[in-house]
């Protein structure tokens, strides 16, 4: 039996074919990319809302993290604060108006949930006379001085390149208690670094008081604990000591875990430099010049600005470790004690927000808790923290330290 073709059948699925085609064109037109619409809303995506984002998020508006090119209910909240922290209609639309101000100059930041100050410890004050000093501080003879007075809190070392002062603060409402170490150098003194056994990095764990003492160290003090994540066959980060590269694996992303390897490196000319974990290679950064790499983070302040991530995470009270600089050859150590009855520890905002006020430009978190250990000529200054009911100070393979001196405390 021959078969006859419906040719009304096959042009009403033609039709309807076209209808679903237009359909979906005007759909898609409906929510638009980004790019096509003048005023960007719940639903657009592309490149432009991506960007939108970016800069909302710089301003502190948006949460840090991984950023879609989607526009959703979220990206509108953010939208809204900053229309109405900045003046404009509260729309959560982001129209012609919003964008011009966001992309300005003129753009304010969402304001920081910022901790009531702490008091700044007092000027040291030797009983006795300081010794003869030159127009910077430095001594103007040669030899050393050195001042301790563990009662009210307060340490002094000086010679002709190198002024160490170092001060102990409380606030005994919160409760807690730190250390503020102020270091000066010239003509070349710096930062030196320790290891138990070059042959073998990370395999001989000692304690740091040790170590300090027979590096001769005037000032010594625990480092980024690399050791224990080689051992334990973690990702160890980028890792320089004295030019020599002892590891280059490092995350393959800047992320808010702890330690997060951001790094800190240290130059001839005296500079501090903070990086993200995968700014720069090992190679790269031996080829700048770096002498020594820290891999720990985050990273507390760059160029003078905290880092927007402490006011979302690391809100864990702990003993806090951070180095930082002031300026080239001038530099500032915090020591936060905390797992004891005197001071419980802060979070990682309240270290930054210290050391930002003390005029510190750029900082890193290095390792805390119960590894954080600060040595003055040889005796280590800060409490035990706790730690599963034992009190301690964690063995350690390398330190930083700086300055000579035979004059080693007993």
């Amino acid at each position: 039996m021959k078969r006859t073709k419906n040719k009304g059948a096959g042009r009403r699925s033609l039709c309807l074919a076209a209808a679903v085609i237009l359909l979906f064109q005007i759909i898609c037109l409906g929510c638009g990319t980004a790019e096509e619409t003048g005023t960007m809303t719940i639903g657009d995506k592309g490149t432009a809302v991506l960007e939108m984002k970016q800069r909302l998020q710089k301003l502190g508006y948006l949460q840090q993290g991984s950023l879609t090119k989607k526009y959703n209910e979220k990206t509108a909240e953010a939208v809204r604060a900053f229309q109405r922290i900045n003046g404009l209609p509260e729309t959560g639309e982001a129209d012609a108006e919003t964008i011009r101000k966001l992309y300005s100059d003129e753009a304010l930041r969402k304001p920081r949930p910022t901790l009531e100050p702490l008091p700044t410890p007092g000027k040291i004050d030797p009983e006795e006379d300081w010794p003869e000093r030159d127009e910077e501080g430095y001594l103007a003879g040669e030899g050393e001085f050195f001042y301790e007075n563990d009662e009210a809190g307060q340490w002094a070392y000086l010679s002709r390149n190198l002024q160490i002062f170092i001060r102990r603060g409380e606030e005994k409402s919160i409760p807690l208690e730190w250390f503020e170490t102020e270091i000066l150098t010239r003509n070349g003194e710096t930062f030196r670094t320790a290891i138990t056994d070059p042959e073998h990095p990370g395999k001989k764990f000692r304690y740091p008081y040790d170590i300090s003492k027979d590096e001769r160290f005037v000032l010594g003090f625990s480092d980024d604990f690399y050791a224990t994540r080689m051992a334990d066959k973690e990702t160890v980060g980028i890792i320089i000591r004295e030019g020599r590269i002892i590891s280059d694996k490092t995350n393959s992303r800047t992320g808010h875990h702890l330690p997060n390897l951001d790094m800190m490196a240290q130059y001839p000319d005296g500079r501090l430099e903070v990086y993200e974990c995968t700014e720069y290679t090992a190679q790269e950064l031996v080829e700048k010049g770096a002498v020594n790499v820290f891999s720990f983070g985050p990273i507390l302040l760059r160029d003078g600005e905290i880092n927007e991530l402490l006011y979302t995470y690391y809100r864990s009270i702990e003993p806090r470790h951070a180095l930082g600089m002031i300026e080239p050859n001038h530099y500032f150590l915090l020591s936060i004690q905390g797992r004891n009855k005197d001071s419980k520890g802060t979070m990682l905002q309240r270290a930054a927000e210290m050391m930002k006020e003390r005029g510190v430009q750029q900082a890193l978190n290095l390792d805390g808790g119960n590894t954080m250990a600060l040595i003055f000529r040889g005796r280590m200054l800060n409490k035990l923290a706790t730690f599963k009911k034992r009190n301690f100070v964690r063995t350690v393979t390398s330190l930083i330290g700086i300055g000579y001196t035979e004059n080693q405390a007993e």
